[in-house]
């Protein structure tokens, strides 16, 4: 069990269920909804949502990395894995022994997983990469095409996919546009060859959100899954849940004078007499040490984060909360979007000078996740260390 004073991960499966109820409205019938687990999940736990999405409308999940899904495999997940990282060669056999879907982004990597399917006798399923406009990955959509047709044809693989990946769909309609009528040509020149695989997918949660005629056969949204708006100023109205919370408990109080300094570098001096209160989260949680302006809540009031932030601990000066308030254990909201709007991921990630998908897949993994679905609450299932 996790003591109650010690500083968690709250994870509301009842939050993760709506969103995709929001998503999968939003799809034609038949079109398939692949959640994305990697950065275990971010940061809300892979083996727990990967196993609650599939039971609740998702079809497929994706990760980055293979050993992501081993994991997912070593803990009972059963369903379709993809690997959104290309392929390398010497990982064919952990693709083929756990039934993992592959990226080809290249030939040399289709060309030896193609092989290793004829040695083992058995095709593998895999998708092909096709950059369209983020220059990251992939067959090159113009320059590249005599490589994706080759992919699919190599024998030992079931090609039975093909996509691409957005860069500005939440921000640039031009450029979406572009990136979406060059993967359509690509799209349009296999079919002319018999050769257009069965599923295509290009949308993150933006394209999925704001890009319908971009869905095609599958969408992949991540963020939208768990709670936020890859655009929030664009959907007020959308009524994603947040499902993460990111709570602690006050481990340490004192007075300290006027003129005194706090923490590391003596950056926050006492401007008067002030009570710090000491709360156990810090940058080894994953909550940066560079941020400025940290905000909490303790007792209902909000209070600022003072000094610089440690590797397991902060300071918070509480001073003007009546000191019947607050003692050791007091509950404190480190992220909370549910209870005030200046501890949604959004507003944390601001002051942390970041995003919302690098604060919450940051969260570090000694943060014990606590599952909630409706009255049920239970701790995340025992992880497997896959490092050997």
């Amino acid at each position: 069990m996790i003591p109650s004073h010690a500083p968690r991960i709250e994870i509301d499966l009842g939050a993760i269920r709506d969103n995709l109820r929001l998503l999968r409205k939003r799809l034609k019938p038949g079109t398939l909804l692949l959640v994305p687990v990697k950065a275990d999940a971010y940061g809300h736990g892979s083996v727990a949502v990967g196993k609650f999405v599939l039971d609740n409308g998702a079809d497929r999940l994706g990760v980055a990395r293979p050993i992501e899904a081993v994991r997912l495999r070593t803990h009972g997940i059963i369903g379709p894995i993809h690997v959104l990282e290309p392929a390398h060669p010497q990982d064919a056999g952990s693709y083929f022994e756990h039934g993992i879907i592959p990226t080809l982004a290249n030939l040399e990597a289709a060309r030896s997983l193609s092989a290793e399917g004829l040695r083992r006798g058995t095709p593998l399923l895999a998708h092909v990469k096709c950059d369209t406009g983020m220059s990251r990955i992939g067959f090159d959509w113009q320059a590249g095409f005599d490589g994706i047709r080759e992919a699919l044809e190599l024998p030992g693989l079931k090609v039975e996919g093909i996509f691409t990946h957005f860069a500005r769909a939440d921000e640039d309609v031009p450029h979406t546009a572009r990136q979406l009528e060059r993967f359509v040509s690509v799209l349009d020149r296999l079919t002319a060859l018999g050769l257009r695989p069965k599923l295509a997918h290009a949308s993150n949660s933006a394209g999925t959100l704001l890009h319908p005629d971009a869905h095609f056969e599958m969408v992949r949204p991540g963020l939208a899954t768990y709670g936020y708006s890859p655009a929030p100023d664009l959907l007020p109205d959308l009524d994603l849940r947040p499902a993460l919370k990111l709570t602690a408990a006050v481990r340490h109080l004192q007075w300290i004078r006027t003129g005194e300094e706090v923490s590391y570098g003596g950056l926050w001096t006492a401007s008067r007499p002030s009570r710090i209160a000491t709360i156990p989260i810090g940058y080894g949680d994953g909550f940066s040490r560079l941020q400025k302006g940290a905000l909490f809540s303790i007792a209902g009031h909000l209070v600022p984060q003072v000094g610089r932030i440690c590797m397991d601990l902060c300071m918070v000066d509480v001073t003007d909360i009546p000191e019947s308030q607050i003692g050791i254990g007091t509950p404190v909201q480190v992220i909370d979007g549910t209870l005030r709007p200046e501890l949604t991921v959004d507003a944390v990630a601001g002051r942390q000078g970041t995003i919302s998908y690098e604060l919450i897949c940051a969260l570090g993994r000694r943060l014990p996740r606590v599952y909630r679905d409706g009255n049920h609450e239970f701790p995340e299932p025992p992880l497997s260390d896959l490092s050997h």
